[in-house]
């Protein structure tokens, strides 16, 4: 019997469709072995464009959109995080029919080399997924290590912009469904900051997964509160937290593999209309990380010390 293709997810709005297609892009770029790629498209219809369908093909990749009605829920988003991010579990559901595994990716996640999510299925539990890591440093909120005993929640807490799920105990562990209605709940009231809470879908998602999940190595998934450290330099998978996506992608804040993945994007997919600053601007980055010494440092000595436990 023919082995399954690993089935990758993306959810989006339509709002920041250059970042989806830039990622995909990346993604079908870089990775070793033939996957299907899966946009879910909430509430609209759009077709790909035809560079990104014929770069991908020529990589053996398979390209599908799937529309999401969407699904009312009376809540909102945060900033720059939209209430698309809580339709994650129908974004996986929509897809999991064809697939034993699938890895679901935030648009603002950047492949950086090359990889394959193979590797990062999940052995005995229902997902997999990498540290946040700056809530599970305490580098977010000190308060953290404290709200979990107040509130009985495990210190292990995952970003939810990679999630890789086994899909057969996926839909037999209950998760999807405490999921929904822990999010109601979490709109009033989140454990883990004792009070409101910014991070949207990501908290619920923790709880419902409780100790349920497997751990994958920080490269999978370095989220930008890691930016201009040795984690962000060694990333496999870069992801662009914040408000600050790598697109546009600015002087400031775009180092010599961002540009030479963009610029790879810009050559193969010239349809996608990616500005990438001129080389001669690199000086600004590098002043920028001078600014950020204290920052990166901090952050730098948490992470180590948490991978260190």
């Amino acid at each position: 019997m023919t082995e399954k293709r690993i089935g990758v997810v993306y959810l989006t709005d339509g709002r920041r469709d250059d970042l989806t297609y830039a990622s995909v892009v990346a993604l079908g770029l870089c990775h070793k072995r033939e996957i299907d790629i899966h946009i879910v498209q909430s509430g609209f219809r759009s077709v790909p464009p035809p560079a990104v369908l014929r770069v991908l093909q020529a990589k053996g990749h398979r390209l599908a959109t799937h529309t999401l009605s969407t699904v009312h829920r009376g809540l909102c988003g945060h900033g720059h995080i939209t209430s698309t991010a809580y339709e994650k579990t129908e974004a996986i559901a929509a897809v999991s029919g064809e697939h034993d595994v699938v890895c679901y990716l935030d648009n603002d996640t950047l492949v950086m080399r090359p990889l394959d999510l193979a590797v990062t299925a999940p052995k005995t539990q229902p997902l997999a997924a990498v540290p946040d890591l700056s809530i599970s440093t305490g580098f977010d909120n000190p308060a953290f290590f404290e709200n979990c005993e107040k509130h009985g929640l495990e210190r292990r807490y995952f970003n939810s912009g990679l999630i890789v799920i086994n899909v057969p105990r996926w839909i037999g562990s209950g998760i999807p469904e405490r999921y929904d209605t822990l999010i109601q709940r979490h709109a009033e009231f989140c454990p883990y900051w004792d009070g409101s809470c910014i991070h949207v879908d990501q908290c619920a998602f923790n709880i419902a997964a409780n100790r349920a999940w497997e751990t994958l190595p920080v490269e999978f998934n370095v989220q930008k509160s890691a930016f201009q450290t040795r984690y962000w330099d060694r990333a496999l998978i870069r992801h662009y937290t914040g408000p600050e996506k790598f697109l546009p992608a600015r002087a400031h804040r775009i180092d010599r593999q961002e540009r030479s993945v963009l610029g790879r994007i810009s050559r193969d997919c010239g349809e996608l209309g990616l500005e990438i600053p001129p080389g001669y601007l690199g000086w600004t980055y590098w002043a920028n990380r001078l600014r950020r010494n204290a920052e990166r440092s901090k952050i730098s000595r948490l992470i180590g010390q948490f991978l260190a436990v």
